[in-house]
């Protein structure tokens, strides 16, 4: 679109409130910066300008923030070394807090094109180290999620520039460990792990393993520490560590009100445990020497006291501490998360500890008082948390979970968590009953009924409940109702099989009458008025039939009616297609397919769209795709392949020479073709470039063959053909390519043909003139030649594969031939002969 240019300018000039919606439009004409019209020198000294004055700065900055990611590159770098000095002085003066997550969003911006350019790069590196200056641990709460997100890219793309920093970031870090944002700790978290790698890894990365083994040490030590002091007045099970090696953290600010600091300490042990499980599961250049028992016994240790326990000894700072407790178990509970995502079954040797604490978790989660029906629960947050741990234990561990050892008080708890509340039903007596009874007798029992109705509105539902008149309905605990149901799904599929029978059963037993409420009711009332519950409830109904007891059949008999009036009747889009899922798969169930369709294929229609593949619209792309000897990998231009020219290697040199010991891959390649008349073979060198240092006294030739060209136009290309016809010419067996300690013993076997049928690493196969590419072409994935398998041999397969592969050792060259042969290997891949 022509024009934008103009438009641009005056937006830039009266910097009117429509600034924001005008650059966000803009992203999407991206002709913005080909149209000849505009004229890009002139906007962007208009820019210059507004950063000149303290006013327009602002506006200056928030333009270059959406113009940078899709600005020429050849306009940055020019342009760099004037915002880089602009941003690098208003960060270092401090003197309007509003300008500096501007300056460091240009930075970030201008870190981001340095990755494909040089300049840039050079630029970033030396002026890398004044940019970190002003990150000091005195920065103001308003800009450091900005210079964080500055700090994690600078210490990702140039880890060895910031090395020099590190005793300034890393006491930046630590002020942060108190910090309530929740995007300031995560993204400190990230910036600790990522502080353990900037010095560098050594060789095969010692430094890096031992840097993350010193902080994950000192972490869970201080975790430990600060549990000490948060579980001072509590009685525990576990014993208390000494000799701890803490971090260099700030301390805690001295104050004599108990309340702030169990506050204090709260936050600090949920924030230290969030960058736990950051460094356990975050990316690391190297493996990471995790020591699991460590982990989990602070996990477990800090799990194992509820505020049932702290409320025994009830003074201020248990009180206190209780209160903050459900979010320390939260972040605790992540962090277990984080073990078994990295650890996967090799946590199994732990497992009786991890699946053990779960009903432990879900009891003292458990609300103490009797009257909450109807109401929210109590520690919903939390229990949702746990249901979602051991859904994510039974995914991971399948059937080695072992909850079936525990699965009963878990199903009670999930059981409780999904049973909606239902209101009292008052029945109300005839009065024609009375009519026999005498007036005292009557008076007698109407006295009863008016006490009977009085103490069932006082002590049903709560004195508070019934003054209001409240209608009690689950309202808050939709989300928990869905968790549980999301975890029974798990179970189910996880250990269905080691379920009893009976549990089996009272499932059944409460699940169907709870997918039936759906379709009477409709559910725009209650604890299943949300869509994501009914979906939950849906898929924990399939997850019962799917993973039965064989002792307890599923109730199949609802399935299918539920499932296809739902897809029909409820209100949800979400539901509806849940449903007709579910309904699909239950049909499967019903009844399996015995038996597949037979379509049977068009070799015709095969044949004319290979015939004529040229004229495809992919065929015009597909022949635009560089080749590989062309393409750029890591930013170094690979150095290009040199013509094939003919050599004559003497009888000697026929079998692979010496490789180069320092990495023991292939250095060059070496294509040998048919023999020619003076019974020497001709071939052609490819000469690649490498990376290991190689011997220039010794030039090692390795046979291999010639990569075959992407050619959509003709189908006998790549096809290795005769130099010279000679029909009494005596055709060369295949020619192995060994490894450099397997060439002394292929020269002796060839010294002495006797000892060839003793070996089996080494297999010689006559040629064919149609097969030569097939057998002589098999490389491996680190590039070096093998012996073909038996299933890429014709003789292996099926008798339509032989008899394709024989009718194909005769090639001719004309092309209807080679598609006619093509199409029949093709079809007879999935087309039975008659």
């Amino acid at each position: 679109m022509e024009g934008i240019g103009q438009v641009f300018s005056n937006i830039v000039d009266n910097g009117d409130n429509l600034l924001n919606l005008f650059l966000s439009s803009l992203d999407e004409h991206q002709t913005f910066w080909s149209d000849p019209k505009n004229d890009l020198d002139t906007i962007f000294s208009k820019i210059s300008n507004l950063l000149a004055s303290i006013d327009t700065r602002d506006r200056g900055l928030r333009i270059l923030c959406h113009l940078l990611p899709q600005c020429p590159l050849d306009v940055v770098e020019e342009k760099a070394q004037h915002y880089i000095n602009v941003c690098a002085k208003i960060c270092s003066n401090r003197g309007h807090m509003q300008s500096m997550p501007l300056a460091y969003g240009v930075l970030e911006q201008l870190l981001l094109r340095s990755l494909n350019s040089n300049e840039l790069h050079k630029l970033l590196v030396s002026n890398l180290s004044k940019l970190l200056e002003p990150i000091a641990p005195n920065l103001d709460a308003s800009v450091l999620p900005a210079a964080l997100s500055f700090l994690e890219l600078s210490m990702q793309h140039y880890a060895g520039t910031c090395g020099s920093s590190k005793s300034r970031i890393e006491p930046f870090l630590y002020s942060l460990v108190d910090a309530t944002d929740q995007r300031v700790i995560n993204r400190t978290a990230r910036c600790m792990l990522l502080l353990q790698q900037i010095r560098g890894g050594g060789q095969h990365g010692n430094l890096h393993k031992k840097t993350w083994e010193e902080y994950f040490l000192a972490l869970v030590d201080t975790i430990q520490d600060v549990l000490n002091k948060i579980f001072a007045h509590t009685p525990e099970t576990f014993d208390v560590e000494e000799n701890l090696e803490c971090l260099k953290l700030p301390p805690m600010p001295s104050t004599k009100n108990p309340i702030l600091t169990a506050q204090l300490l709260a936050v600090r042990a949920v924030n230290l445990i969030s960058f736990l499980d950051h460094a356990i599961v975050g990316a690391y250049p190297v493996a990471k020497p995790i020591v699991p028992f460590k982990a989990l016994n602070v996990i477990l240790r800090g799990l194992s006291v509820s505020c049932s326990a702290m409320g025994r000894n009830t003074i201020i700072e248990n009180v206190a501490f209780g209160t903050f407790l459900p979010a320390i178990h939260y972040a605790l509970l992540e962090a277990l998360d984080g073990l078994v995502l990295a650890l996967g079954s090799n946590l199994l040797m732990f497992g009786d500890l991890v699946y053990e604490i779960f009903p432990k978790c879900l009891k003292a989660a458990q609300a103490d008082r009797s009257g909450d029906e109807g109401a929210k629960k109590s520690f919903t947050r939390l229990r949702t948390k746990i249901y979602e741990s051991i859904q994510l234990w039974c995914a991971k561990m399948g059937h080695g979970s072992c909850v079936e050892s525990v699965n009963e008080p878990i199903l009670e708890h999930i059981v409780r968590d999904i049973t909606p509340y239902v209101g009292e039903v008052t029945l109300k007596m005839d009065a024609g009953g009375n009519h026999r009874l005498s007036a005292r007798a009557k008076k007698k029992l109407q006295k009863e009924q008016n006490a009977a109705t009085s103490l069932n509105q006082a002590h049903s539902r709560g004195t508070a409940a019934a003054d209001n008149n409240e209608l009690l309905m689950d309202l808050g605990n939709e989300a928990l109702c869905k968790a549980a149901l999301d975890c029974l799904a798990s179970i189910l599929q996880s250990v269905g099989c080691f379920i009893k029978p009976v549990t089996h059963k009272l499932l059944q037993e409460k699940i169907v009458p709870l997918c039936f409420s759906l379709v009477t009711h409709h559910q725009l009332t209650g604890l299943y008025r949300n869509e994501k519950a009914r979906v939950a409830l849906l898929r924990a109904f399939a997850a019962l039939i799917v993973n039965p007891h064989h002792h307890c059949p599923p109730p199949l008999q609802y399935a299918g009616y539920i499932f296809n009036t739902l897809q029909t009747t409820d209100v949800s889009a979400e539901v509806r297609s849940t449903a007709a899922e579910l309904a699909r798969t239950m049909e499967l169930v019903l009844h399996p397919w015995k038996e597949t369709l037979y379509f049977p294929a068009d070799q015709a229609a095969i044949k004319d769209a290979l015939a004529n593949k040229a004229g495809h619209p992919l065929a015009s792309l597909i022949s635009q795709t560089p080749s590989s000897k062309y393409r750029q990998t890591n930013g170094i231009q690979r150095k290009e392949v040199k013509e094939p020219s003919p050599i004559k290697p003497s009888p000697k040199t026929s079998s692979p020479t010496k490789q180069d010991e320092s990495d023991g891959e292939i250095n060059e390649s070496l294509a040998v073709t048919e023999g020619s008349d003076d019974d020497e073979p001709v071939g052609w060198v490819e000469e690649v470039s490498t990376s290991s240092v190689v011997d220039h006294t010794e030039q090692p030739l390795v046979v291999d063959v010639p990569s075959v060209p992407d050619n959509s136009h003709n189908v006998d290309d790549g096809v290795i053909h005769r130099a010279e016809e000679d029909e009494s010419h005596v055709e060369p067996p295949v020619v192995s390519v060994l490894d450099s300690d397997e060439e002394v013993v292929s020269r002796e076997q060839k010294e002495n043909p006797a000892d060839k049928a003793e070996d089996d690493d080494v297999v010689e196969v006559p040629m064919d003139v149609g097969t030569e590419v097939k057998n002589a072409g098999i490389v491996n994935e680190n590039g070096k030649h093998a012996a073909p398998t038996e299933a890429e041999t014709p003789d292996s397969g099926s008798p339509k594969r032989v008899k394709l592969a024989e009718a194909d050792g005769n090639i001719a060259s004309d092309k209807e031939k080679n598609i006619d042969a093509l199409v029949d290997e093709m079809v007879a891949e999935f087309v039975d002969e008659p």
